[in-house]
C-alpha cells in the first residue's frame, strides 16, 4: 500500500498553505478569492481552491487528498 503525503501547498505558485495561513491573518483575507487576487494561488490549475477554503474555515495547513465528494 502506498503512503500518500499530506497536501502541503499550492503548486502552481510554490506557496505553502502554512505561509497562505500566516498571510490570510496579516491581511485579513477571507475567501479563497482574496488570496488569489493577492497571490495568484488558486488561479493557476486552481486545485488548492478547495484546500485554501479549508485552510481558511479550519486553520488546517496540511490535508491528505481530497476528491470531489470533499469538496
Amino acid at each position: 500500500m502506498t503512503e500518500h503525503k499530506p497536501v502541503q501547498m499550492c503548486m502552481c505558485y510554490c506557496r505553502t498553505f502554512s505561509e497562505l495561513a500566516e498571510l490570510a491573518r496579516e491581511h485579513g483575507w477571507k475567501s479563497a478569492t482574496d488570496i488569489g487576487t493577492a497571490t495568484g494561488c488558486g488561479t493557476g490549475c486552481g486545485l488548492c481552491r478547495p484546500y485554501l477554503a479549508r485552510m481558511l474555515k479550519t486553520g488546517e495547513t496540511e490535508f491528505d487528498v481530497m476528491c470531489d465528494a470533499d469538496w
